[in-house]
């Protein structure tokens, strides 16, 4: 048997380390880290909750981004998100959020107070140097749109990407892996993938065995990069997204909420903002 259909071993287990959001809110940050900086083009990887729903919870004022898409996903729980587009919308459980923000964006997210207990994942995915400036748009997908492929014992819904023939709606700038997988007690699955991609298992709930190696809640698993296969066992079960993509070339620069080419362009971005040159989103003053 080839290495392209041998399953894939965990190179390196890193886990998520407490950060702080504006407020009393605190998310796991599981990237970027000086352990590694990226997977495939995902940059940045925060899990949030379950808390209660309630304001402090997850409020994030208006903030700007170039040069990367923004992925909010929940598990449960209810966020609205507003831009500097005028875009408005309330994203829940099973839905995806992805915003291009291209060359400038500003956008701000506020949970919807008396829904269930928040818990989703946050991504940034840079986008190729070609395209980073172009022009930000937003897109909203509803869960009903997103594809889902059973196993016994599992569930994965296909949020960008494809998996085994179903593949997602969500238009990506590159090759995408972003999976969510749903793994009941006494799974034991085999999992396709793509051979060329950068990939990293994150378990958000429960406990996940990866080719032999337990990968617990809030502990992102690098993958070696040799097979198109996963074998994934939960005794448990576990809620865990597998993320990745075909790697990004350099340069690639991130500057606080920044994708850019060098952190002169980072610091003239940064400076626009302070003097007020972003696009304001409507309803914040």
């Amino acid at each position: 048997m080839s290495n392209r259909l041998n399953p894939r071993a965990v190179d390196q287990l890193l886990p998520a380390k407490r950060a702080s959001l504006t407020g009393s809110a605190e998310v796991l940050r599981a990237l970027p880290r000086r352990e590694r900086r990226r997977v495939g083009p995902f940059v940045f990887f925060d899990h949030f909750g379950p808390h209660l729903a309630q304001p402090g919870a997850m409020d994030v004022p208006p903030h700007p981004h170039v040069g990367l898409q923004t992925v909010s996903y929940l598990f449960s729980g209810a966020i609205e998100h507003r831009d500097s587009l005028g875009s408005v919308q309330v994203i829940r459980p099973g839905d995806v959020n992805w915003m291009t923000a291209g060359r400038g964006i500003t956008h701000a997210e506020t949970v919807v107070p008396g829904a269930e207990p928040l818990h989703g994942i946050q991504t940034w995915v840079a986008l190729p140097q070609e395209r980073r400036k172009i022009a930000p748009a937003f897109q909203h997908f509803s869960a009903e749109m997103l594809p889902r492929v059973t196993y016994p014992g599992a569930e994965v819904r296909v949020v960008a990407g494809e998996l085994d023939g179903p593949a997602s709606p969500v238009p990506t700038f590159q090759p995408l892996t972003y999976l969510d997988l749903r793994l009941q007690p006494g799974t034991e699955l085999a999992l396709p993938v793509a051979a060329d991609h950068e990939l990293a298992l994150y378990t958000a709930a429960g406990e996940v065995t990866l080719a032999g190696t337990a990968v617990g809640p809030g502990v992102l698993a690098m993958l070696d990069s040799s097979g198109a296969a996963l074998h994934l066992r939960s005794a448990a079960g576990a809620r865990a997204v597998l993320v990745g993509g075909a790697p990004l070339p350099e340069p690639t620069v991130i500057w606080w909420n920044f994708i850019v080419d060098s952190i002169e362009e980072g610091k003239e971005c940064e400076a626009q903002w302070k003097a007020g040159r972003f696009p304001l989103v409507p309803g914040f003053d």
